[in-house]
């Protein structure tokens, strides 16, 4: 017998009918009601769904969002980037899966060599001049860890990971082609500032443009693009030219002209925005990238195309910056006066990296605190400079977290460039990524010995694509020959 209602007596109430309908209702009230935060929810949950449903866009988003330092939400103590959302997503349904099946996470040993960096940086505090600047750099490192992880476990599939290597070629070349676009707003007088983010930015990373490198003449402005340090945007983009030209090699090879022309042309736009960098430490991490490529690929410098491609690039892109009044020059003769003390730059590279080793003489156990070389400098050197950094990223984890974080350090760098070095992938394409990546590896690790920006996202990025490389040439070499 039915009811009035219509519903069978002792029937089920259809408790998800009914959610769907209170929350249809819901959203036509706040819609009508906050139209514009209700389309930003809305966006929000729907994203979060896609994410949940395909976890691989995650590591796409952290690959297309590695570039980026300008776009950010500053909280006065905490400044928030758009790939941190991802990555506490990215933890929670990591979280979720450990409880279906406890176990560690991938790659054991280079996870403990991170934690160990981590809790080495806590151990650093008996000795800073200030406390509070030791925690955002351990969050710091957590970060980079969960950066690694979530795209080591999420590009766990060939076609995923060529397609986060063409994302990077793509987002690359992006990037620099508005590092050039600046350098022509100089030029021609037009403002490329990204004035709407200013009222919610950080503003010690919204600049415009790079730092001037004082010449005779007068003043150089260096592109930075997305960065705040145009030294950044060159090791970037020295890792990018390294494994483009890598993957532009190979797909010449394979007969893919087409693939391969776009990437000569990617080449073209990173290396114009590398020279408008004016930048030494990242033509010195290229050129670092480039050789340890052609060690590992010997047969490519005797082809003449490569030379001929080669020569015509550097050509167009001293053109491109005559065009811009840029002096092609100058980079080589700041190259010409590295060994000159007397320069200021030189002078206050050596005085800090004398500092640095001082600062481990005297504090070898904890360091003087992560964050806190600074704070030493400006106290015992120049009041001026209290924000100064020792310019080497090795140095900076030996003087701010003594020995110990040091050496956790160093032991991090060397796990992660084994794991790959050892990798060799029977796949043609997978062991050129695989060079290509350890090659990246090591353009960045050098652009630190003159800087330090290890922490950046964009390291741990490359850095898990090329163990997620490794890692896939392993399983494909397990598998049995057809």
């Amino acid at each position: 017998m039915a009811t009035a209602s219509g519903v069978r007596a002792g029937a089920t109430v259809p408790w998800t009918e009914l959610a769907a309908g209170a929350v249809t209702v819901l959203l036509v009230i706040a819609a009508a009601s906050r139209p514009l935060p209700t389309a930003l929810a809305v966006a929000c949950i729907a994203g979060i769904v896609l994410l949940v449903r395909h976890p691989f866009a995650i590591a796409a988003a952290l690959v297309l969002l590695m570039g980026n330092v300008k776009v950010n939400y500053y909280l006065g103590f905490f400044t928030v980037f758009p790939e941190y959302p991802l990555l506490a997503l990215a933890a929670a349904l990591g979280f979720w899966a450990w409880l279906g099946k406890p176990a560690w996470p991938p790659e054991r040993r280079i996870t403990i060599a991170f934690l160990a960096w981590a809790f080495t940086g806590l151990l650093s505090v008996p000795f800073a001049a200030s406390v509070g600047r030791v925690l955002p750099r351990v969050v710091l490192i957590g970060t980079a860890l969960a950066t690694w992880l979530t795209v080591v476990i999420t590009v766990d599939t060939r076609p995923r990971l060529l397609r986060a290597l063409a994302l990077w070629e793509i987002a690359a070349t992006i990037y620099a082609a508005y590092g050039i676009v600046q350098m022509i707003g100089l030029v021609a007088g037009f403002d490329t500032t990204l004035h709407f983010l200013k009222p919610f930015s950080n503003p010690d990373l919204f600049i415009g443009v790079g730092s001037p490198v004082r010449r005779r003449i007068g003043d150089v402005f260096r592109a930075n693009s997305m960065f705040n340090d145009p030294n950044i945007l060159a090791g970037f983009l020295a890792a990018a030219m390294t494994a483009t030209l890598a993957l532009r090699q190979h797909h010449a090879e394979l007969g893919r002209r087409g693939r391969a022309g776009a990437e000569m042309a990617a080449l073209f736009v990173m290396g114009s925005c590398l020279l408008l960098t004016q930048s030494r430490s990242g033509v010195l991490a290229f050129v670092a990238g480039a050789a340890v490529l052609f060690a590992q690929r010997p047969r490519a410098l005797g082809r003449p195309a490569l030379w001929l491609a080669a020569g015509a690039a550097l050509v167009a892109i001293v053109g491109v910056a005559l065009a811009l009044g840029v002096d092609p020059t100058l980079l080589a003769s700041r190259f010409a006066g590295v060994t000159d003390v007397g320069e200021h730059s030189n002078r206050q590279h050596l005085e800090v990296f004398l500092y640095g080793l001082q600062l481990l003489a005297r504090y070898p156990l904890t360091g003087v605190g992560l964050g806190n070389f600074g704070l030493f400098y400006g106290s015992e050197r120049d009041a001026w400079f209290a924000m100064m950094m020792a310019h080497n990223a090795p140095l900076t984890y030996f003087a701010e977290a003594g020995l110990p974080g040091g050496i956790a350090f160093v032991t991090l760098w060397v796990l992660l460039l084994r794991r790959v070095a050892r990798a060799r992938p029977r796949d043609a394409t997978l062991d050129t990524a695989r060079v290509a990546l350890f090659a990246s590896l090591v353009a960045l690790l050098v652009a630190n010995l003159f800087y330090d920006y290890i922490t950046r996202t964009f390291v741990w990025v490359i850095a898990a694509l090329a163990v997620a490389t490794a890692r896939l040439g392993e399983r494909a070499a397990a598998l049995p020959r057809a």
